[in-house]
């Protein structure tokens, strides 16, 4: 094992465990509906730690799909969170979902 894989590897590692103890905190601090914060953290762990072993283990994985893989367990989390934070309201086209329920556009109305 040469110095560089051990960097990487170990670099890697203390990352995705950091990343992993993020997760479980944020997802504990929010309530997140699907799932329990450690679920979260272990995706993100098994999925951080998959690319990391396909970095070191195939010297030709092509780096978009090790990426791809490294950012599939954190990004699940953000739209799971996302949907837990906002998932309740019904779907309204006309307004965007930072805009309040009862601020209703008068000047759309005559419109119509």
């Amino acid at each position: 094992m040469s110095v560089t894989t051990a960097l990487v590897g170990g670099g890697g590692g203390v990352v995705v465990a950091l990343i992993a103890a993020a997760v479980y905190r944020d997802a504990a601090r929010v309530g997140v509906d699907l799932g329990s914060p450690a679920a979260w953290a272990a995706l993100v762990v098994l999925t951080g730690g998959a690319s990391l072993v396909t970095l070191l283990a195939v010297p030709d994985a092509p780096l978009p799909g090790v990426l791809v893989l490294t950012a599939l367990g954190p990004l699940l989390y953000v739209l799971e969170r996302d949907d837990s934070l906002n998932g309740d309201d019904p779907a309204d086209p006309t307004r965007l979902p930072s805009q309040s329920g009862d601020a209703a556009d008068s000047g759309d109305e005559g419109e119509r």
